[in-house]
């Protein structure tokens, strides 16, 4: 008497067979998408049409109403071939018709798209761009002597240039929501699988005497049945196969990360991180006073008593204020024979502008006159002077009229 076993099907460990799922799949998307957006531009055009037509009549009845001059059709003319004769035809005796050959215009070019640079008030702080806006022309002695100039360029905007759809030979271009609908059908074959497996398993089991349902059986049923209801995650086999594929957007464990983020986001039900359920809503949660109150001492300023406050942000951000002062120094002594220092006035105009002479010449210049107007003040006050006029020096506006 031997046993025999039914052997697995190679099928689920073969990432030939997987490979050749995962072409096919995307294959039958990418003529899916093609084919809807077709039909979507005939459901528009044929919606279009229908409401020009009806404008169109609506007009014809207004216009049937007014009494207006009719002008008659275009019609060809002898002479010309390729002309047509517009005339003008007047019911009044006195006027006589009038006749002109229309001309047809070329298509004119667009122009081209051009950005320009308008300067700020202050610094924003923006995304890094991922994308060259477009690629500048430099000049063909700059190209011939140094050719990897924009290459270099192309790659510290992640190769990536707008207006190219097209990608290069060999690789494609792989949405998340195409992504999402390969991963979901792919995950669809590893269920058939499955189920077959199990139908395999429950014909077996057939043979067998029916016991009888007690209590644990019904439960273990209910869980098998809760089990097989959830949404399974897709198996490693077919992130595996997609990067084989498609090599250039990263390795199996890549893929996984980028399904699981893409589901969570989808889900509407998930809460972003460190916050809590509306106190309203029916998914509230009795939680502690700071943690209810964790987005509104975080996000709230109160300076400027708003949210958001660019001013003043939650995380840190790089000082973006500038000196309003000359950072280069005007040397008092001349340079030379042809010197501009020796023109008349020329050394009180270095004197005048050189940043150091007149920040501390207005310094002693105010300390004198708050000493002699009033030597009774405190220390504090002079002191407070001097904070507001380092902060007015180095241009930071803001700190003293927020303090």
């Amino acid at each position: 008497y031997r046993k025999m076993e039914i052997a697995t099907p190679p099928t689920s460990k073969c990432i030939i067979y997987w490979k050749r799922k995962v072409k096919s799949e995307y294959m039958r998307l990418r003529q899916l998408k093609r084919f809807q957006a077709n039909m979507g531009a005939k459901a528009l055009f044929v919606a279009n049409f229908a409401k020009v037509h009806e404008k169109t009549q609506i007009l014809n009845e207004a216009w049937k109403k007014l009494r207006v001059q009719p002008v008659q059709l275009m019609k060809p003319v002898s002479g010309h071939p390729f002309l047509k004769q517009c005339t003008v035809e007047s019911i009044f005796p006195g006027f006589p018709s009038q006749t002109l050959y229309m001309r047809t215009l070329n298509t004119v070019a667009l122009v081209p798209i051009m950005y320009s640079w308008s300067p700020l008030q202050q610094n924003f702080m923006v995304e890094d761009e991922t994308v060259l806006c477009n690629i500048p022309y430099m000049g063909d002695e700059v190209k011939e002597e140094d050719e990897t100039f924009i290459e270099e360029l192309i790659n510290n905007y992640d190769g990536k240039v707008h207006g190219e759809e097209e990608m290069i030979s060999g690789s494609v271009l792989i949405s998340d929501a195409v992504f999402l609908e390969l991963v979901n059908a792919l995950n669809q074959y590893s269920d058939e699988e499955e189920e077959g497996h199990n139908d395999s398993e429950v014909k077996q089991e057939d043979g067998k005497e029916e016991l009888p349902v007690t209590r644990k059986r019904k439960r273990i049923a209910v869980e098998g049945n809760k089990k097989c209801s959830k949404k399974r995650f897709p198996n490693d086999m077919i992130f595996t196969a997609i990067s084989s594929m498609f090599p250039e957007y990263g390795f199996p464990d890549d893929m996984k990360e980028r399904y699981r983020e893409l589901t969570e986001v989808s889900d509407p039900n998930v809460l972003p991180p460190q916050c809590t359920p509306n106190i309203d809503g029916p998914c509230a949660k009795s939680v502690q006073r700071e943690q209810s109150l964790h987005s509104f001492h975080t996000l709230f300023c109160r300076r400027c008593f708003k949210y958001d406050c660019f001013l003043h942000p939650f995380h840190a951000t790089p000082n973006v204020y500038k000196r309003k002062n000359r950072e280069t120094k005007i040397e008092p002594d001349p340079c030379g024979a042809d010197c501009f220092l020796w023109l008349e006035g020329a050394k009180e105009f270095a004197a005048l502008h050189n940043p150091r002479s007149k920040c501390s010449g207005r310094r002693r210049r105010r300390h004198h006159v708050v000493g002699a107007s009033c030597s009774n003040t405190p220390a504090s006050t002079v002191a407070e002077t001097r904070e507001g006029d380092s902060d007015r020096d180095t241009g930071n506006e803001w700190a003293s009229s927020s303090s």
